[in-house]
């Protein structure tokens, strides 16, 4: 059975995930937790964007997340779940519409990714942690504000992502098809 990634896909899959963790660390402690996931997300959303249109297939955000969440199951399995449902809801609904060529099925994945996130994250947060997050799931708008948030801050990453992608294919250096 032949894998439809290459090496090359799979080492430029890791280098976007290193990325989106190593940009994770930096802002992270700069903002609450509550707002870590809008105010990283348009960085995040450049590495995102990047990696689905180098790699292009189904499955291209579930090779450059899912690996990440593995990796962290001995450290945090609520994380790992909480990675690999936001996958899931991501890469469902661009399954629906085909792949990742069309620049607007990466603005789709993109804003369902961090819209996901959010939702995902401190509804899982506040059930399991309880604390300062329990107390969100007693006002579902500032959580619906905080994924809108995310989502308007992913497409602003998905733009200066596609940016970049255009840049790289007329220098000749993402050799993907448009």
């Amino acid at each position: 059975m032949k894998s439809p990634w290459s090496l090359r896909d799979y080492v430029f899959a890791a280098f976007m995930t290193i990325g989106m963790v190593t940009s994770v660390f930096i802002i992270g402690p700069l903002v609450p937790p509550f707002l870590e996931l809008v105010a990283w997300a348009p960085i995040g959303g450049i590495f995102l964007t990047l990696g689905m249109a180098r790699l292009q297939r189904r499955g291209s955000v579930a090779l450059m997340i899912l690996p990440l969440a593995l990796l962290l199951a001995p450290i945090s399995p609520a994380i790992t779940l909480y990675l690999s449902l936001t996958t899931l809801v991501t890469e469902a609904v661009v399954f629906l519409r085909g792949n990742y060529r069309p620049k607007g099925n990466r603005l789709l994945a993109t804003v369902t990714f961090f819209v996901s996130a959010v939702v995902i994250g401190l509804v899982s947060a506040g059930l399991m942690l309880g604390d300062r997050f329990a107390e969100l799931l007693t006002k579902p708008w500032l959580i619906g504000i905080l994924a809108i948030a995310a989502g308007i801050s992913g497409a602003i990453g998905w733009w200066l992502g596609e940016k970049i992608v255009h840049q790289l294919r007329r220098a000749g250096k993402l050799d993907a098809d448009v």
